[in-house]
């Protein structure tokens, strides 16, 4: 066959080996690192506190869930740093309606899947400039969860689509506010 010399062996090594080296410099250098795309079209605010929203809904305990999953959604984000005391900005709100209705039939003219619906009036306060920098009083939010198989509902569970949805309330203040061109 294939008669190698020891010197032939040595260099197809060691050129593999300094591929490896390359593949793991490249590796841990752009794993140290990343980029971030986000903007704020407010710089001095810093600091923000989420007021409990008023519930007007006859859904039971819906304020604390949009209070933990904004606020959670708002050190996710990472932009602005939750407070209770001498914030920046604040964001409050009311939960005008909630709606929870049949969205999807199967074939066998079973339920498939809900559709959640909930109303908010919200209100983003530069607390700094005493302005309002975001304010909208139907902002309407839906989404889908299923209650069967075959459903193509992204979400499982009510808890699941609701929590969707307060990410989206936080998303929608976000996009019209710290990241305003």
């Amino acid at each position: 066959m294939f008669n190698l010399t020891k010197m032939q062996v040595f260099f197809a090594y060691s050129n593999m080996v300094k591929k490896y080296i390359l593949f793991a410099l490249i590796f841990s250098l752009f794993g140290g690192c990343y980029y971030s795309v986000y903007s704020n079209a407010y710089p001095h605010l810093k600091t923000i506190r989420m007021d409990t929203f008023e519930n007007r809904s006859a859904e039971f305990a819906l304020e604390d869930k949009a209070l933990a999953d904004i606020s959670l959604a708002i050190r996710n984000d990472g932009r602005l740093k939750v407070v209770t005391a001498n914030p920046d900005c604040v964001i409050e709100g009311k939960i005008i309606s909630f709606e929870e209705k049949i969205y999807s039939y199967n074939s066998a003219n079973q339920v498939q899947d809900y559709q959640i619906s909930i109303v908010f009036d919200i209100i983003f306060t530069d607390l700094s400039q005493n302005e309002d920098i975001y304010k909208n009083s139907a902002l309407r939010v839906a989404e889908t969860y299923k209650v069967a198989d075959g459903s193509t509902s992204r979400f499982e569970t009510k808890d699941e689509a609701l929590s969707e949805i307060f990410k989206q309330v936080f998303k929608q203040v976000v996009q019209n506010t710290l990241e305003a061109w």
